[in-house]
């Protein structure tokens, strides 16, 4: 340690000893304080449950707990000592904090709203957002557009202008909407968003302009293109948006990250966080068995342009375009520009088809039709006739509900005391591709409609605890004796769209083949399965603390524990993913750890565990 110091205050830097030097600060961390936040239960005697997130102020010197009963705590970072705490800061539990300044911080809850707080007065919040219809999971800030964004379980990021004041409050807008969104982060330069899902994907949005998001990227659905990627099966109404893909998208270019170590059939990304230099990004997710939890790092940049790629840029999207004349459109219509005007049911449209009111429209280019189970439990009498006599009018090939684990397990219980399994399901619709022939579709429907016997799905079907938050399940929709399978979920999807539509043959269309990104991976305990365990990387990037049962393990990408590999080492490591190696364990909590939080300033780390604790550590030189 003298010999660093002395060469350091000479001017020479030798990798070699600061490597040396880093490895005995990580490897020597050991807890020196902690706080038991259910040992101090308020006036009420209310207690504040789990901690769900640890975040710092920019300085250091400030943290914020969120917790489970509805709690907001605040610490001085120095003396470790709790200095605030707001019981009632939500309605229900709390689970992000984002400072976007020295003193001021957002927080969102399952209450579906988003609070503002000012450290200098903590009796009542700034400001109250409204606008998800489910629970916020994720707070970012960019500073570069100087905008609050959230994301929540209803799949949808809404930006928050936080100079803005008007009557109505803070002026927003929902910039994407993506299906079993998970978390979203921006990258610390701002130039990059990042989305992971409960679909087994991520994706990275380059060149961010939050500004233009939700016109650069209207109608895209990436679930429904990574569908298409699964099954091998060219969706016309999905490769439409082979452009958002495009090197030519100068702003919001998309890509998709799908690779994942050998033994890890990722599906929950439940986790995610980007490297302070904006090098990597590291995950935490659930394997499609539920048995197994995994780290992962993946690099975050663009790939380097090709010859092959530059050729492929310049003739094969020009072929997909001329083989299908509807896919050429660069912007998709929106759900305001196509919905047909309201009419009352059994009234016939200027092309003399029957209507039906608020049922059929189009969402971001896709012919969909909602079932609406409350209003006639599933088509209506005209409107099933009119499906018999002109099937090729509409021709559903994929179905899919958005409902919460939650809400589906709730619904199902209900549904079943009620002896009405489809009141269960609230949104199911229908979403037509145009994957299938006319005349094999018409085949299709005709034959669904002569059916005169069918039977709805069983109380095994939808039974809650039989069901899965990654593998979907499925349900009927019947009228008049006809009823049609729902699946819900892509791993169900695939084998259904390529029963439907055999003939068509991935060999025919271009499908989009996403990069390898893995670089490195760990495997992870699956203590308490449920809980989403939230890990971080050091303020210089070199470590990674993961939590890991009751404790927390310190991996690094190398046992000298070297900073982010140079670029000769990266190739390598791109070509061969590697484990990562861990340089420390630390258990200290008596119960399991859901996340874990390094200061921006010093070497000091922070853990919070399902009991309450807060646990404090440092280097033990």
């Amino acid at each position: 340690m003298e010999q660093y110091l002395s060469r350091r205050e000479s001017g020479f830097r030798s990798w070699g000893d600061e490597n040396f030097v880093m490895r005995r600060v990580y490897t020597s961390m050991n807890m020196f304080n902690s706080y038991h936040a259910n040992l101090r239960p308020d006036e009420a005697g209310r207690h504040t449950g789990a901690i769900f997130n640890l975040e710092f102020n920019a300085d250091g010197n400030v943290l914020v707990a969120a917790t489970e009963r509805k709690c907001v705590l605040v610490f001085d970072a120095i003396t470790q000592k709790e200095i605030v705490k707001v019981p009632d800061a939500h309605t229900d539990s709390v689970n992000c904090i984002k400072f976007f300044d020295d003193r001021l911080f957002a927080t969102g809850s399952d209450d579906f709203t988003v609070a503002l707080w000012d450290l200098r007065n903590m009796r009542e919040k700034l400001r109250v957002l409204h606008g998800h219809s489910n629970w916020v999971k994720n707070i970012e800030y960019s500073s570069k557009d100087k905008l609050l964004v959230s994301s929540g379980f209803d799949g949808s990021i809404f930006t928050w202008d936080i100079a803005s004041h008007t009557e109505q409050g803070l002026i927003s807008q929902r910039v994407f909407h993506a299906s079993g969104l998970m978390r979203c982060r921006i990258s610390p330069t701002g130039d990059k968003l990042v989305l992971c899902t409960s679909g087994g994907y991520i994706m990275i949005i380059h060149h961010l302009d939050l500004t233009t998001l939700h016109k650069d990227l209207s109608g895209f659905r990436p679930g429904i293109y990574r569908l298409m990627q699964l099954g091998d099966q060219y969706i016309p109404q999905a490769a439409k948006y082979d452009h958002v893909f495009s090197r030519r998208q100068k702003k919001n270019r998309v890509e998709l990250v799908t690779d994942f170590p050998e033994h890890n059939d990722a599906e929950m990304i439940m986790a995610l966080q980007i490297h302070p230099h904006c090098r990597c990004m590291l995950t935490r997710n659930v394997s499609c068995d539920e048995q197994s939890e995994w780290t992962c790092i993946h690099d975050i940049n663009e790939e380097a342009p090709t010859a092959d790629a530059e050729i492929e840029e310049e003739v094969v999207v020009p072929k997909l375009k001329r083989r299908h004349p509807s896919s050429t459109s660069g912007r998709a219509a929106t759900a305001s520009e196509t919905a047909p005007a309201t009419a009352p049911e059994g009234s016939v449209s200027q092309d003399g088809l029957p209507t039906r009111p608020t049922r059929r429209f189009t969402r971001g280019g896709l012919q969909v039709f909602r079932y609406n189970p409350t209003a006639g439990r599933g088509v209506s009498a005209a409107y099933a006739r009119h499906l018999h006599e002109r099937p090729e009018s509409f021709i559903p090939d994929i179905w899919a509900a958005e409902v919460t684990v939650q809400e589906r397990a709730t619904r199902q219980i209900r549904a079943r005391e009620a002896n009405n399994q489809v009141s269960g399901y609230n949104f199911v619709y229908a979403i037509s591709s145009g994957v299938l022939p006319l005349r094999q579709a018409a085949a299709a429907v005709a034959a669904s409609q002569r059916q005169t016997t069918a039977s709805l799905p069983s109380s095994e079907d939808t039974d809650p605890e039989r069901s899965s938050t990654s593998s979907g399940g499925s349900i009927g929709v019947t009228n008049n004796g006809t009823t049609v399978r729902v699946d819900i979920g892509p791993r169900r999807l695939v084998p259904f769209m390529a029963t439907m539509a055999p003939e068509l043959k991935s060999n025919d269309h271009s499908i989009l083949v996403n990069a390898k990104k893995l670089l490195y991976y760990a495997s992870e305990t699956n203590t308490k399965p449920g809980f989403i365990k939230e890990p971080g990387f050091s303020a210089d990037g070199r470590i990674i603390c993961s939590p890991y049962g009751n404790g927390v393990r310190l991996l690094g990408y190398s046992a000298d524990c070297c900073d982010y590999p140079s670029y000769k080492t990266f190739e390598e490591v791109k070509q061969s993913p590697r484990q990562l190696v861990e340089l420390a364990h630390i258990t200290e909590h008596q119960d399991v750890v859901l996340c874990a939080k390094f200061s921006p300033r010093e070497p000091l780390l922070v853990t919070g565990c399902n009991s309450g604790e807060v646990t404090w550590y440092r280097p033990n030189l």
